[in-house]
């Protein structure tokens, strides 16, 4: 009997020390002893390097957001720092994650380029005729609930002004995914109305996110637009383009610690 009870008490520790990490994910302080997922080269890594320490503290890189959902999945990692957006994209409509009420800091997203291009005036006055004419605000109301057919995207196919080379990292919901069919996405068909402005053919490159940089500055991309954050770090060996959208970086957890 007494082999009993300690066998249960043991299991119950077990048990509790399995649901402490969740338990204690409350606020954005909470992730300093936590192990947390983050996209490798991103704000978030820098942002998360800020605030996890401590002896259990733990940050782990991944390539891609789905990565880090199957990481939260499996109880690989206790929380994840990213972009709203995709943590939205998974925790809307879901029981399965939800995000933390305090933001962990506020960005804006731009286009980058190679320090010294002169397409960015170019995109930049393209930017503001689809901020004006309310076709970047179309597109972005058309992810909300949509799941738009990459057939259905415009890429100005056989422009006469040339190609306009695009890197992102196509799996990042809903700025830029790859599907079977082709690439989709806010971004994607934000760059594919500009370049139709420019009088160029949109084509799409997919990278690892901590790649994009390289891309660019060797001249295999034009331009990167990927839900890319202007940083002080980044405006050191990138030019940006005009913000065209704001976001917040976030914590996601599990919804439950079962």
């Amino acid at each position: 009997m007494k082999y009993i009870v300690k066998l249960c008490a043991v299991f119950c520790i077990v048990i509790l020390s399995a649901s402490v990490s969740f338990a204690e994910i409350l606020s954005v302080k909470d992730i300093k002893s936590a192990k947390v997922g983050v996209l490798s080269g991103s704000v978030s890594e820098y942002l998360a390097t800020g605030i996890v320490s401590g002896d259990s503290g733990k940050i782990i890189s991944y390539g891609t957001i789905g990565e880090i959902i199957s990481a939260l999945r499996s109880k690989d990692i206790d929380a994840a720092v990213m972009d709203e957006s995709p943590a939205r994209y998974f925790a809307i409509g879901s029981n399965e994650f939800k995000i933390l009420p305090e933001p962990v800091e506020s960005e804006y997203y731009a286009i980058a380029f190679k320090k010294g291009s002169p397409l960015r005036d170019e995109v930049d006055k393209a930017l503001d005729a689809i901020i004006a004419d309310k076709t970047l605000a179309g597109i972005m109301a058309k992810y909300l609930d949509d799941e738009p057919d990459p057939a259905n995207i415009d890429m100005n196919v056989g422009a006469e002004g040339g190609k306009l080379w695009v890197g992102c990292a196509a799996s990042f919901p809903p700025y830029e995914e790859r599907t079977t069919d082709g690439f989709v996405g806010i971004d994607v068909e934000m760059c594919a109305a500009i370049a139709k402005r420019l009088g160029k053919e949109l084509v799409v490159v997919d990278y690892r996110f901590d790649a994009l940089p390289e891309a660019l500055e060797s001249g295999k991309i034009d331009m990167i637009c990927s839900a890319l954050a202007i940083t002080e770090e980044r405006l050191k060996t990138m030019d940006f383009s005009k913000p065209y959208d704001a976001n917040q970086e976030v914590v996601l957890v599990l919804s439950d610690g079962k």
